[in-house]
């Protein structure tokens, strides 16, 4: 189960105007479960992505079940480093960059963060930052629950701005 918390970003993206893809790593489109019993409804599954696409941003909610299954997920590996090869943006929350990143060997060296408990488990390969949320290149990383608006905000500012971060952000009268 992954948490729900951290699909918050998929708000605060799509009313600042960008099209958001929901994508579900299960075999059937139905809405998945997350850790608190909320459910969240996926736009496709993960077979359903053509494998040559290339968005401008993808990234990874957390939950440590979740962050295990994205990282035991070929595909999803691949994607990862083909849209970081093409310099588009890639993030994650929580569990992910610990879990996910690692195992995917995302950019080893660069400075991330991720939730503290498993910053262990960065086994050395990246620089770990205690900040709730961390940009180095086109990489974007956040700690969990707790961080997922500051961390959505920072996703539309590399998107769409300053400017349009800052308006939905007044909008949804959170203080940045």
């Amino acid at each position: 189960g992954g948490i729900n918390a951290e699909y918050g970003p998929v708000d605060i993206l799509r009313r600042g105007g960008v099209d958001v893809t929901v994508v579900s790593l299960q075999d059937v489109l139905e809405p998945v479960v997350g850790r608190n019993g909320i459910s969240i409804t996926p736009d496709c599954l993960v077979g359903e992505l053509p494998s040559d696409s290339l968005y401008d941003l993808v990234w990874l909610p957390g939950g440590l079940k979740a962050a295990e299954a994205f990282g035991a997920s070929q595909f999803i590996r691949d994607y990862f480093h083909r849209h970081n090869e093409a310099g588009k943006l890639v993030a994650a929350i929580c569990a992910s960059p610990a879990v996910a990143f690692n195992t995917f060997k995302l950019n080893p060296g660069k400075k991330l963060t991720c939730y503290p408990a498993l910053a262990v488990r960065l086994d050395g390969n990246y620089n770990y930052s205690t900040d709730q949320v961390v940009v180095d290149g086109n990489m974007i990383t956040s700690q969990g629950p707790g961080t997922a608006f500051p961390f959505g905000f920072q996703l539309l500012e590399s998107l769409e701005g300053k400017e349009t971060a800052d308006k939905i952000a007044a909008d949804m009268l959170y203080k940045r």
